[in-house]
């Protein structure tokens, strides 16, 4: 059984996101350079509800800069939920201030509005609001405590975009409210922050410190020291993008709750994350709690990622680093030696989901193993059987015999054992020399270098199988199959040569051999063909055998060491292509029951 690594978060791009994030690289600069800035700060302000919005370079730099437009000072305390990135911590101690600790709401996870109370004191200037794993924290009680003691709310919604509380989005409530599009999060960014506000005073404070201190009659002199927590555009742009899809990111996250929430429901000793009255979780991140105390969290961590399943523990009381003191915290301790971080990235699916439910099941019914030992389904379970019949046949080989004008010949998957003859990789060599023009990177093949790269598709690349196109005497080229989409049922024919003195049309054969088998045997449905323009007898023998041009794009030749290589032109126009990419397509009808032969 193969399984990929089930990663634990992971973004939902699409050419929506690309198509801006090049038309900012293109021209986003200058005079044009706030133009997707500002196009997401909109977005952002929409979203929330609030009255203004500053683009920054991280939720940490939007933090910093409230606290300081909040006129935080050396020795002021700000009441901080225990369990929270560290970055809310240090944020507070930036401005030379002290965080206290307080603990949180057992179900949400969020700050403790009961504890909060009990820990103010004539110090106190404000509290953080932390919306946890896509948890909106219980803003009302915070929202009655803070006015009676002068306290200002700042939102951490790093976690938090896309889920409500009593209706409300989170963002809404504070005095300022501080967004993250890191790489992990629900819309990202690469990196990038957002900080909100509905209060003039407040935003032409942090508007200032955002800008350095620039002042405002002349953007060359300075009255105050600000801070430089910029954006780019294409950071922006890519944000903004995202924002633009924030529905059905969110309605995303939560179907792959309720798939877990259906499969895991009724299990003894665990549970999911809860979902309070009133609260709209956006799911960022779906928690299982380990309430057996039989339940060792560690061991059951250690054996899911023996599974391929990248489960993580649950943030550290913040208290309980080196540099703080240890506070009273009861629930926050509690939850982070029994909770767990399950898979919830927006690529993952249902199937997925399965395997990790079923994985949970065996090793909490057998807490002996390793490892658990289950049967993927669906297209996980094609998939895993279609890299083992291509790893078997790396190892043991595998033969396609075919006719071609009335002689025998066969396709012979290459092997590991084929890669340690000489000659052969000297055959390899000559080939990728001699077809040098199917390739975007130009260098020299030595024979050193070719084993390599043979060494590289025998152990590193899963989903290649390639052959050899031989009868009982002579090779004469080699066809190959690879860049496996298994949940679409579609893949690349690749590495087509064949030597000149080959039969006539038996190049011709050889790929209707293959396609004829990837049908059969390994229910491919499309296959596809990345083929360069100047490539013509390629394009013809694709061409001919029912491939279609579906798309194509504009190269630029570069030089590199060694030789050349092209690159995607994505916005041509200003420079004439040096060559072309096209991608051809051939549908293989009527596609029969899956599983190789």
């Amino acid at each position: 059984m193969i399984i990929d690594p089930i990663l634990p978060q992971g973004p939902s791009i699409t050419h929506h996101e690309i198509e801006h994030v090049t038309s900012a690289c293109a021209t986003g600069w200058n005079m044009k350079s706030g133009s997707y800035i500002n196009a997401f700060r909109q977005t952002m302000a929409q979203i929330t509800g609030q009255k203004y919005a500053l683009a920054l370079s991280s939720c940490t730099g939007a933090m910093h800069i409230a606290l300081n437009a909040l006129g935080l000072k050396r020795g002021d305390e700000v009441l901080v939920p225990d369990l929270a990135d560290f970055a809310v911590a240090a944020c507070v101690m930036y401005c030379g201030a002290i965080p206290v600790f307080c603990d949180v709401d057992p179900d949400t996870l969020c700050l403790s509005a009961e504890d909060a109370a009990r820990k103010i004191t004539p110090n106190t200037r404000g509290l953080i609001a932390v919306h946890l794993y896509g948890q909106p924290c219980r803003m009302a009680p915070l929202m009655d405590l803070a006015p009676k003691h002068g306290l200002f709310i700042l939102e951490d919604a790093t976690q938090g975009i896309g889920s409500r509380d009593n209706g409300r989005p989170a963002g809404s409530f504070g005095h300022f409210a501080a967004f993250s599009f890191k790489g992990n999060k629900s819309v990202v960014a690469g990196e990038g922050g957002m900080l909100l506000t509905s209060d003039d005073r407040l935003f032409g404070r942090a508007a200032r410190l955002a800008a350095g201190g620039r002042s405002s009659d002349n953007p060359f002199a300075y009255d105050l020291v600000g801070f430089n927590y910029s954006i780019s555009a294409l950071q922006a742009a890519l944000g903004f993008a995202q924002t633009s899809r924030l529905d059905d990111l969110v309605a995303k996250k939560k179907q792959i709750h309720s798939w877990y929430k259906e499969r895991l429901a009724d299990m003894p000793g665990i549970r999911l994350n809860p979902v309070p009255q009133n609260s709209e979780p956006s799911f960022l991140t779906n928690l299982l709690f380990v309430d057996d105390q039989n339940i060792q969290r560690s061991r059951l961590i250690m054996q899911l990622h023996a599974s391929s399943i990248l489960v993580e523990p649950v943030y550290f009381p913040l208290s309980s680093m080196p540099m703080f003191k240890q506070a009273q915290t009861p629930a926050a301790h509690a939850a982070s030696v029994k909770a767990i971080c399950l898979p919830s990235g927006h690529n993952r699916t249902e199937e997925e989901v399965d395997y990790i439910c079923a994985a949970i099941r065996q090793l909490l019914a057998e807490p002996g193993r390793d490892r658990a030992e289950v049967p993927p389904s669906g297209w996980l379970k094609y998939k895993s059987d279609t890299l083992e019949f291509f790893a078997k046949a790396k190892n043991k080989g595998f033969a396609i015999p075919f006719e071609h004008d009335g002689h025998s010949y066969t396709l012979n998957a290459v092997t590991a054992a084929d890669i340690q003859d000489a000659n052969l990789v000297k055959t390899f060599t000559r080939w990728r020399e001699a077809s040098s023009i199917a390739f975007l990177t130009r260098t020299a093949v030595t024979e050193e270098t070719m084993h390599q790269i043979l060494n590289n598709y025998i152990s590193a690349l899963p989903d290649y199988i390639l052959f050899f196109i031989a009868d009982d005497k002579h090779l004469y080229g080699q066809v190959g199959l690879n860049d496996f989409a298994f949940q679409k049922h579609e893949c690349c024919i690749d590495g087509l040569y064949i030597e000149s003195n080959a039969p006539k049309g038996l190049a011709a054969a050889a790929c209707e051999t293959i396609f004829a088998w990837a049908k059969k045997s390994l229910d491919i449905k499309n296959i596809f063909n990345h083929v360069v323009a100047s490539n013509k007898k390629v394009r013809l023998l694709a061409a001919a055998q029912g491939f279609r041009e579906i798309s194509r794009t504009a190269l630029y030749r570069e030089e590199i060491p060694g030789g050349e290589i092209f690159r995607p032109m994505y916005m041509p126009g200003h420079d004439t292509p040096d060559e072309y990419l096209l991608i051809c397509k051939k549908t293989l009808v009527g596609a029969e029951t899956s599983g190789t032969e």
